[in-house]
């Protein structure tokens, strides 16, 4: 009976891909929310044994784009557009982290 209850709250906790799926998306607000998209891409191409295609994550990522992000992906030179590595620094470029706040509630620089 264990081994049952064991079983139903995994089945519970695991987000599905389907559920995955439907919630990664991009809209260029910040760089927080571009390193969470950068994270939930590679988390989704590994789950789906994707993670050694950068040409998948590439499709997939894009197809992800919404707002902002999408007008700045339109404008990135071509060669960008076509590689993963490329686009992923290019991303991280356009979108700095946002740092937190220290003790002292002043943001630290990000130069």
């Amino acid at each position: 009976m264990a081994d049952a209850e064991h079983t139903l709250v995994l089945a519970q906790t695991v987000p599905t891909p389907a559920l995955i799926n439907a919630d990664i998306v991009f809209r260029g607000n910040d760089g927080n929310e571009c390193e969470a998209f950068v994270g939930a891409i590679r988390d989704l191409a590994f789950t789906k044994g994707k993670d050694e295609d950068p040409n998948w994550m590439l499709r997939y990522a894009t197809s992800r784009l919404r707002h902002k992000a999408l007008r700045w992906h339109a404008k990135l030179d071509p060669s960008i557009r076509k590689d993963w590595d490329l686009f992923v620094q290019a991303l991280f470029e356009e979108y700095p982290l946002v740092e937190e706040r220290d003790e002292g509630g002043i943001a630290t620089p990000l130069w």
